[in-house]
């Protein structure tokens, strides 16, 4: 039954309905259910959120935050090499005039020292240290005015000049650290406030209700029948052996309260269930009949 199984099973059967493409694309395709998805969104969010830390699950919230940094990240990596790059094609042309201009030639080579002192080595860090990093390349550019006038003397892409793509760069760093200030503390409260347990029931309620629905549904579905099975039959053999768990006497990690919490799917589900409509009352009268 759903009512044995535990947070951990419970997200991970969600999981390949709301994350995978193929799944969610197939998920969608079943027009009895399609529309119930946000609610299964909703669910495994849900769930997820007051699974224990140590089950390995991110909030969905951390996880938002986490993908944010990773895309600021990749913007800040590229501007960075672009920045880098740009230093380095400019020097070489300053030598590449005749007579060579060594002078500005030399300025490229102490510029590039001064905004990448371990060269590119600062793409590695981590996103703290890279927007500590920038934010040290905005002091300098405040104390060194001429440094300023230099860059913006570079021309870059279109009508932006170096000095642009710089700016650009600084503005990824500060997009990071308000980031990483967000994540420590979201970690901080989600660490310092465990789910109590009407939050844990709660999630297992809902989660029951839109799977015992969705389940309902596909029973009713003119899917075709592999489809079906892709979508319900995970679900099924894992409520089995759950059910088989606890029947040996050992349920698991699913604690008492969760599994008297889930009793409700029971009232619940079929105040959800979508009444049949006319023409499935009288195809139902008929196979009756015969």
């Amino acid at each position: 039954m759903l009512k044995h199984l535990n947070l951990d099973e419970m997200v991970a059967l969600l999981t390949p309905w709301v994350e995978d493409p193929k799944q969610r694309k197939l998920f969608l395709s079943i027009p009895e259910i399609a529309a119930l998805h946000p609610r299964v969104v909703e669910a495994h969010e849900t769930v997820l959120a007051v699974q224990p830390s140590g089950g390995g699950g991110a909030s969905s919230k951390m996880r938002a935050l986490v993908d944010k940094s990773n895309d600021v990240d990749r913007r800040h990596d590229h501007l960075a090499r672009a920045v880098s790059y740009c230093i380095d094609a400019h020097r070489e042309l300053c030598l590449a005039e005749d007579p060579a201009d060594a002078e500005r030639a030399a300025r490229c080579d102490a510029v590039q020292k001064q905004l990448f002192p371990s060269g590119l080595s600062i793409l590695n860090a981590s996103p703290l240290a890279e927007a500590g990093n920038t934010a040290r390349i905005a002091r300098l550019l405040e104390d060194e005015a001429g440094l300023a006038d230099f860059l913006k003397g570079i021309p870059a892409r279109g009508k932006a000049t170096l000095l642009d793509i710089v700016k650009r760069w600084l503005g990824t760093g500060r997009e990071l650290h308000t980031i990483e200030r967000a994540r420590a503390e979201l970690e901080a409260d989600e660490t310092t406030t465990p789910p109590t347990r009407t939050t844990i029931q709660s999630a297992r309620s809902q989660w029951f209700k839109i799977v015992s629905l969705v389940l309902s549904n596909l029973e009713m579905s003119r899917a075709p029948a592999r489809d079906i099975e892709t979508i319900r039959g995970p679900v099924l053999r894992a409520s089995g052996r759950a059910g088989k768990r606890y029947v040996s006497g050992n349920p698991g990690e699913a604690p008492r309260e969760e599994a008297e919490a889930a009793q409700e799917q029971e009232e619940d589900t079929s105040s959800l269930a979508p009444a049949p409509d006319a023409a499935e009352t009288e195809d139902d009268g008929a196979g009756d009949l015969s």
